[in-house]
């Protein structure tokens, strides 16, 4: 079961996310629970598919997502200090300069890859990380549900 909104990988809205192999590591370990963003999906995301950035240029990890957080800064930074948000206050603003307000999205359960995945299995050889997020596509989900057979999600 992916969580309480969708019961199977196929009826999740899944939004593939890339993030620096450093943030990877401590999502998939439970330190970072929270995932910050400075803008993000119009439809409700249930399920990150993360692409670990170079020099991994994997995907290693799905996570699902509980609430989806839009606050000021400072509130961002609360959660982060009180709920495992895995960076700095001075990383926090800086990535979120500009901005009045920024997203957190709550990281509920990690199912890590024993092994990546090479995204062009999955996306074709002209595969381009993206820059925020996109959302996954039946196909591509079928195909990645492939993937996690005898995956222990945690």
């Amino acid at each position: 079961m992916i969580n309480s909104k969708k019961s199977s990988l196929m009826e999740a809205n899944a939004a593939l996310i890339s993030i620096h192999p450093g943030y990877v590591e401590k999502i998939v370990s439970g330190e970072k629970r929270l995932e910050f963003r400075r803008g993000w999906a119009a439809i409700p995301v249930d399920l990150l598919v993360i692409y670990a950035t170079s020099p991994v240029q994997q995907i290693v990890a799905l996570v699902e997502v509980g609430q989806t957080i839009r606050a000021s800064k400072t509130k961002l930074w609360e959660l982060a200090r009180d709920h495992g948000g895995g960076i700095s206050r001075r990383k926090l603003f800086a990535y979120l300069e500009g901005k009045q307000e920024g997203i957190a999205l709550e990281l509920t359960r990690r199912l890590k890859f024993s092994e990546g995945v090479d995204p062009r299995s999955l996306f074709g050889q002209e595969f381009v990380p993206p820059q925020s997020f996109r959302y996954l596509k039946k196909n591509e989900l079928k195909i990645l549900s492939k993937q996690i057979k005898g995956e222990i999600w945690e």
